[in-house]
């Protein structure tokens, strides 16, 4: 439960404020408000998709080594 706590947190806090600060040094200009908070809800967006697509993956490969021990 922590983890995914910390995984919030990161995903709310910590990447808006690396790519802002990105953005900065990229573009030579501060963010604007909108695409800001394009930024805020992307990156718990995109984070939930890379877990699920992770334990998709995870849950794949249990259910090829059951099969393959039933054989």
């Amino acid at each position: 439960m922590l983890l995914s706590r910390a995984r919030f947190l990161i995903a709310v806090l910590v990447l808006p404020a690396l790519l802002w600060l990105a953005a900065f040094v990229t573009l030579g200009r501060h963010l604007k408000v909108w695409e800001g908070a394009a930024i805020v809800v992307a990156c718990p967006v995109l984070l939930a998709w890379l877990r699920g697509r992770q334990l998709r993956r995870e849950r794949q490969e249990l259910e090829s080594m059951r099969d393959s021990a039933l054989w």
